[in-house]
């Protein structure tokens, strides 16, 4: 498999730009939603059919990364590994956010990008093929391109601890996000079968 192309997301040479509207930010149950309907089974419970989706990946990334749940902000993550094509979003997500809410989203990408590379053979088997999530806040966060990809998850934690203030166990909550989405869609294979 390691030899098998697999297509990159490039945001660069092309910036898809979204009109700026004064829409209100999604609500956590159409966050949870539009997850849900995306393929990313990563929160506890039922989503609630009733509720409409973010109206774009651009506001549903705004959304996740502005929430007041940690259990949201934490989503951006199993959303980059499970679908790498709202890599294309990122950058318009950003404009207009919080610096706070910007520092998230830059930071879990980049963790979803090197757990992509770190786990890439589990995420293989369990989703297939995806593309592969390009480099996009590395150099500005301070990660040594040439060291593997636990040590920059590491370099990275440290990092989001300074950035956001709150010297928490980021690694650690990498790797949650990581091995609950592994977790739920192991399950869900299991009860498909």
């Amino acid at each position: 498999m390691m030899g098998e192309e697999r297509p990159f997301c490039n945001p660069s040479p092309q910036r898809y730009t979204f009109p700026m509207t004064n829409a209100p930010t999604p609500t956590n149950a159409i966050l949870t939603t539009s997850l849900d309907r995306l393929g990313v089974h990563f929160l506890a419970g039922q989503p609630d059919t009733h509720h409409e989706i973010a109206e774009s990946p651009v506001a549903l990334l705004r959304g996740l990364a502005s929430s007041d749940e940690a259990r949201l902000r934490l989503a951006l993550i199993p959303l980059f590994l499970k679908r790498p094509e709202y890599a294309l979003h990122v950058e318009n997500a950003l404009i207009g956010l919080s610096p706070t809410a910007q520092h998230f989203l830059r930071c879990y990408y980049t963790a979803a990008q090197l757990l992509q590379q770190k786990q890439h053979q589990t995420l293989t088997e369990l989703f297939g093929n995806l593309a592969i999530l390009p480099s996009l806040f590395e150099d500005s966060l301070n990660l040594v391109s040439a060291e593997s990809p636990d040590v920059r998850l590491q370099r990275l934690a440290r990092e989001q601890a300074r950035l956001i203030g709150r010297p928490l166990n980021w690694y650690g909550t990498y790797e949650h996000a990581y091995n609950r989405l592994v977790q739920h869609s192991r399950r869900r294979l299991q009860w498909h079968r």
